[in-house]
């Protein structure tokens, strides 16, 4: 079909093209000043075929050719195409820098009748609320590896750790544990403490390169560790109505080469959690909580927490194993409540069983010398952090580096577990300690000759 645009409209149809009229405000100039009815596309066949040979007026130029006309005319098609191009952007650009301005006067002018409003001060709170439930602090103590030397120029100043550098992060840990009380006692009452101990207390004998360098040796390692835990709980224990200590083992306790599945908790974690609960057996209002069992649960109100070392959870501290742990233990212990009435009957000899309870709500575990939270959608895991903080192994195999570190964490009577602060051990390098590394004399002549 051929292009039926009159001859007398072809001008004027240049010059809107040119002025950046688009295709269809050219079909529509047609119809409303000529009666012509084109689509678009039949504008635009029509500029492209056309226009190369009219931009120009053949008197005004002398050209030896056609061939040469053609060739400047399409040049000056191609650079008229080209600052219309850039027209375009430019209208673009401004429209949006118009609407822009447009908005920003709109914010200013409805912020107009607020410059005379007043807002309402609030009243402060000032003391304690009233009727304000009393709370429980969980501070759990973890991955301590007392008696490991971490080098100073080994770790390229990153991180050092001694008997004499435990001393003073223990120290400064059960000063910040206190200090955190205090200010939150402002608000509300807080009665109850509750220390979880989740295993790696002591640096162990389980490498052959911890054997050489560790600077005591296991006896050591425990006595002096248990003596310097127990000074700590009996700090803290004349601010607190209750201190319960929950208890879990590790796996640098060990007392073999590989991880034993049977009598796990026959280790050095265990000795260490006796002799803590043997120092402190005058201190009537601490109570500890030591089974055999490789994970213990605590409740806290009517919430059960779950503690475990995390060494038993291949696959390392992601949230999919955190979260797959967690379904599998739920699923084993409720799987008991359909066996129990056999166990019993069978077990009638174990005068006390330690039986956990068959569902707990919150996970609590150390291992992965790191502070972390996964929210489990019924409650919540938590990875609460390592004393002695970096070492010579994380820094050349997984190039990595953590500050030393523990967590304090809150709890509500009704809403359970409501938040965590970490405490920054490496602050209280250079702090004197209040706790005395002594042992009695009959104590220190066995561990010299062990």
């Amino acid at each position: 079909m051929s292009i039926k645009i009159p001859d007398k409209a072809k001008d004027d149809l240049i010059k809107k093209w040119i002025s950046g009229a688009t295709y269809t405000e050219l079909a529509k100039f047609l119809h409303q000043h000529y009666g012509v009815d084109v689509h678009r596309t039949t504008v635009m066949r029509w500029v492209t075929k056309e226009i190369p040979i009219n931009l120009t007026d053949p008197s005004d130029i002398e050209l030896d050719s056609l061939e040469d006309r053609y060739n400047l005319d399409s040049k000056l098609a191609k650079y008229r195409a080209e600052a219309l191009s850039y027209r375009r952007m430019y209208n673009v650009a401004l429209q949006k820098t118009l609407r822009k301005d447009n908005f920003i006067d709109a914010i200013y002018d409805a912020a107009i009748p607020l410059q005379s409003f007043k807002p309402i001060k609030p009243t402060r709170p000032t003391g304690k609320r009233k009727g304000e439930s009393t709370q429980t602090v969980v501070a759990p103590l973890t991955d301590t590896h007392i008696g490991e030397d971490v080098d100073y120029q080994q770790m390229a100043g990153l991180n050092s750790y001694s008997f004499e550098i435990f001393n003073r992060r223990l120290s400064g840990w059960a000063e910040q544990v206190l200090n955190l009380v205090e200010l939150r006692r402002a608000s509300v009452p807080i009665d109850d403490l509750i220390v979880p101990m989740l295993g790696d207390m002591i640096s162990g004998d389980i490498h052959d390169e911890l054997i050489k360098t560790n600077q005591d040796n296991v006896m050591g390692q425990m006595s002096r560790g248990a003596n310097l835990i127990a000074q700590a709980l009996m700090y803290l224990a004349p601010h607190f109505k209750t201190i319960t200590v929950p208890c879990v083992v590790g796996n640098h306790g060990r007392m073999t080469r590989k991880p034993p599945m049977k009598d796990k908790y026959m280790d050095w974690d265990y000795m260490l959690y006796q002799w803590v609960a043997s120092f402190c057996s005058n201190q009537k209002n601490i109570k500890f909580q030591i089974n055999t069992s490789y994970m213990n649960i605590f409740q806290v109100y009517d919430k059960n927490v779950l503690i475990m070392h995390g060494d038993s959870a291949s696959g390392g501290g992601s949230i999919s194993t955190i979260t797959r742990v967690i379904t599998n233990l739920r699923n084993v212990l409720q799987f008991r409540k359909g066996l129990e009435p056999e166990i019993a009957a069978a077990n009638t000899h174990v005068k006390e069983p330690n039986l956990l309870p068959t569902t707990f709500d919150s996970l609590m575990m150390g291992h992965f010398h790191r502070v972390d939270e996964i929210d489990i959608g019924t409650g919540h895991a938590i990875i609460c952090g390592c004393m002695k903080g970096g070492d010579e192994f994380a820094l050349q195999r997984l190039a990595v580096i953590t500050k030393p570190q523990q967590i304090v964490t809150y709890w509500h009577p009704k809403y359970g577990y409501i938040g965590k602060e970490t405490i920054y051990l490496n602050v209280f390098d250079n702090v004197s300690s209040r706790f005395q590394d002594v042992l009695p004399e009959v104590w220190a002549n066995k561990i010299e000759t062990s």
